[in-house]
């Protein structure tokens, strides 16, 4: 069985549960198409929000795929980008 791990983008402009809502529709109309799993936001307060992605340890989430996928959802666009995985089950 393989390691499912993730992987963290800062986003800018997810600042609401609205937010939230558009933005992982957007990515889970393209998760499963490039292995990608699981996601959730960390809202933090901040002018940027964390976004979590698990996936397959084989996989490479490509950051620029996010990308489009948040900005057609909204004024939403990946800042800064955390490929170094952990294990998490």
């Amino acid at each position: 069985m393989s390691d499912i791990v993730s992987c963290r983008f800062t986003v800018s402009g997810v600042r609401s549960d609205r937010d939230v809502k558009k933005a992982l529709q957007s990515l889970y109309d393209i998760f499963a198409d490039h292995g990608l799993g699981q996601a959730a936001f960390e809202i933090t307060g901040d002018e940027h929000a964390e976004l979590i992605v698990k996936h397959l340890a084989s996989v490479t989430p490509d950051p620029a795929i996010i990308d489009q996928a948040l900005a057609r959802a909204g004024n939403y666009r990946v800042i800064s980008t955390h490929l170094h995985s952990d294990h998490s089950g």
